[in-house]
């Protein structure tokens, strides 16, 4: 089954956005987390930074394999007198989508897989930024 690109980054948006509070933000992937006043408590965005070949034969018949890179970013508001358990809880949420974008029945035609999970405080501790790294595999048809 041929699954586009933005085919992908829908699927994985959509996947979030039904997690109970996640909500998508309007703005670029790129942008998200530059300024403060660009996120929002369980706003998320879904970046899909690169495309190669996955190792496998190009078949016009059959299409493309694809490796698709997708970062999941999300923003969990730390309240200033309860950093320690928001923190804790901010980990919680993250884990929660990466449960739900690594479910079986995910997607036809993508298979996804976890590459990594990295965080990051700005300087005012008043969100807890989540990057999120995974794997998405797919074909692209060329007919």
């Amino acid at each position: 089954m041929s699954v586009s690109v933005k085919e992908v980054q829908r699927a994985i948006a959509i996947k979030i956005g039904d997690l109970s509070g996640f909500r998508e933000v309007r703005q670029l992937p790129n942008l998200f987390g530059r300024t403060q006043n660009t996120l929002a408590h369980l706003g998320f965005a879904v970046e899909v930074s690169a495309s190669q070949q996955a190792n496998e034969r190009q078949r016009i018949a059959v299409g493309l394999y694809v490796d698709t890179t997708v970062r999941v970013k999300l923003a969990y508001r730390l309240r200033p007198h309860d950093l320690v358990l928001d923190y804790g809880n901010a980990l919680d949420k993250e884990q929660e989508v990466i449960q739900a974008v690594m479910n079986r029945n995910f997607a036809k035609g993508i298979e996804v897989r976890f590459i990594r999970a990295s965080r990051r405080t700005p300087d005012s501790q008043e969100y807890l930024i989540s990057e999120i790294e995974l794997q998405a595999l797919h074909t692209i048809q060329l007919t």
